[in-house]
């Protein structure tokens, strides 16, 4: 018998913090990890359009930036914590 490795979701992927506020992030359980991370050449509408209605918006894109992440973060691309695209 196989077992299969369940496939990780963004939330997953969200670094530990001290805040407890991660899992009401609007991304938790989407699947669709590389509209997270675009290349600077792709847009970012799908990932934008989720962060919208998410209420942690404003802190997600700034831990993002405190802390050096890159990819979409609250609704803006980052890397390395620098804001590239709003």
């Amino acid at each position: 018998m196989t077992t299969t490795t369940p496939a990780l979701t963004l939330v997953d992927l969200l670094p530990v913090s001290d805040t407890q506020t991660w899992d009401q992030a609007a991304c938790k359980g989407d699947p669709n990890h590389d509209a997270w991370f675009p290349y600077p050449s792709q847009d970012f509408d799908y990932a934008r359009g989720i962060c919208a209605g998410c209420p942690i918006r404003r802190q997600c894109a700034e831990f993002a930036a405190t802390t050096g992440q890159s990819g979409v973060w609250g609704g803006h691309e980052f890397d390395r914590g620098k804001l590239l695209r709003d």
